[in-house]
């Protein structure tokens, strides 16, 4: 019985042990990468990592992962808030307009009362200059747009704007038509009116107040839906 026992340990070549030291040392490496992962989104930190633990624990891999790049509608969302950004700050109108690239696209949002009178939904001259610029940049690129018009919550009860909802609707319209009529196709644009539903602040003074009115225009990147 004794001389199976030894000739079978023989035959297999590594020792029972070993097994059990490679699993244990395999959870190990999972655990680690997964606790580090979840602490940084920084991918050549994580590759980085990864190689340390591989190398300490006997691991060697045969090729070196690729880093991948930042994917080229990332850049081309921040070309256009460039842009965008720079028509803005040259006219002075870094406190009434914001660009920020978010997720799905660009987001430029415009204090209400640079584009409207209180009440009213047609748009001043002054914000001509810097709705065009905006516009040839539109119609340079394919992407399509959604306006969002928002109000704050002083109730409104006109023959033409019977509630907040009418007169959110009819300032998206209006930077709507803006834009079609300088050359950008319709089919490219959709409107929507928030009313007050979607406040940037509460609407508990009055600067609060005037900075939930504004208008957004949301471009999105190329194939977002």
């Amino acid at each position: 019985m004794k001389k199976r026992k030894k000739r079978k340990t023989e035959e297999s070549g590594d020792p029972v042990w070993l097994t059990t030291f490679a699993d244990a040392m395999s959870l190990m490496l999972t655990f680690f990468v997964m606790i580090f992962a979840a602490t940084s989104l920084n991918k050549g930190k994580v590759e980085q990592a990864l190689g340390s633990l591989r190398g300490a624990l006997g691991v060697m891999e045969k090729t070196k992962p690729a880093i991948v790049s930042p994917p080229q509608i990332v850049r081309e969302s921040e070309a256009i808030a460039g842009k965008i950004r720079y028509a803005v700050t040259s006219r002075g109108l870094s406190r009434e307009v914001r660009v920020e690239v978010v997720k799905g696209g660009v987001r430029v949002s415009l204090s209400s009362p640079i584009l409207f009178d209180l009440g009213k939904a047609n748009l001043k001259r002054d914000i001509f200059p810097l709705l065009d610029e905006i516009a040839t940049l539109l119609r340079e690129i394919p992407n399509e747009i959604v306006i969002e018009g928002h109000t704050d919550n002083l109730p409104i009860h006109t023959e033409r704007f019977p509630s907040n909802w009418e007169l959110s609707s009819a300032r998206a319209i209006s930077v709507a038509r803006y834009f079609i009529d300088k050359g950008i196709a319709p089919l490219r644009i959709g409107v929507v009116g928030y009313a007050d539903s979607r406040p940037l602040f509460p609407n508990d003074t009055p600067e609060h107040r005037a900075k939930n009115r504004r208008v957004e225009i949301f471009i999105k990147e190329k194939g977002a839906f």
